[in-house]
């Protein structure tokens, strides 16, 4: 299933590239470019959306943290995360659902990434020496209890297939007192959208998934790039507490 999948995700791209420009826009408008991803499963979805980054930056990883850095300083931040969250040369750092362009690559510590795709990523990107990239899935983390100072969740929560299970993993590896940064798409209702986002989180939904056992130190909006226009990003940092709340 993998090897299809890897085949789906590298092919389609490269066929795209010979469409016309003015197919591809009606395409878009007539929701086509939709309804095609509404045919593929989850894992090939993301995998094809990753393969851009794969080729972006195959060979490149200064350049990708280069990127990055000034991505998550505009869109993600990164400067109040850094302010809250002291990430040291010592720390344990998770991304989970890391795909190719981790925030891994712009953070110090012993850095590992999770992703259920992971096998078919080093296929197509070289990471960058310190990070190590497992397969893992958010509902069952590979890792010991309390073993993370620091967990990132970047453009997931939407992606997996229990939210709430998700989460108290997170909660189960961090350490006592660790860290949580939380970064998701949101939005001000429930909406239909595809097999790679199964999910439309509110809020409220965010309030009450992260209620139980973590203390909120930040939460703020900003801006997202989606094509519902109603859609915004949520920057949440939290800090587990030494047990649940009520």
């Amino acid at each position: 299933m993998l090897n299809m999948r890897y085949l789906a995700a590298t092919i389609l791209p490269a066929i795209s590239r010979f469409i016309p420009g003015p197919v591809k826009t009606l395409a878009k408008r007539l929701g086509l470019s939709k309804a095609w991803g509404a045919l593929l499963d989850k894992h090939t979805a993301e995998l094809t959306f990753q393969t851009r980054w794969a080729k972006a930056y195959k060979d490149n990883s200064a350049a990708l943290e280069r990127d990055l850095e000034q991505f998550w300083s505009k869109y993600r931040c990164l400067d109040k995360i850094k302010e809250l969250c002291e990430i040291g040369e010592e720390s344990t750092v998770l991304d989970v659902g890391c795909g190719i362009a981790t925030v891994l690559h712009i953070l110090r510590g012993n850095r590992f990434g999770i992703d259920p795709l992971a096998e078919e990523y080093r296929k197509m990107y070289n990471y960058p020496c310190g990070i190590s990239v497992m397969k893992g899935e958010g509902e069952n983390i590979p890792f010991d209890d309390g073993f993370f100072d620091f967990v990132f969740c970047s453009n997931v929560l939407d992606h997996v297939t229990d939210p709430a299970a998700t989460l108290e993993e997170v909660r189960r590896v961090l350490k006592p007192g660790g860290f949580f940064i939380l970064i998701v798409e949101i939005f001000s209702g429930q909406i239909k959208r595809n097999s790679a986002h199964p999910h439309s989180l509110g809020l409220n939904d965010l309030n009450e998934l992260v209620n139980s056992g973590f203390e909120n130190l930040h939460g703020e909006k900003v801006p997202w790039h989606s094509d519902d226009p109603d859609a915004a990003g949520f920057v949440g940092i939290f800090r587990k507490t030494a047990g649940k709340t009520c």
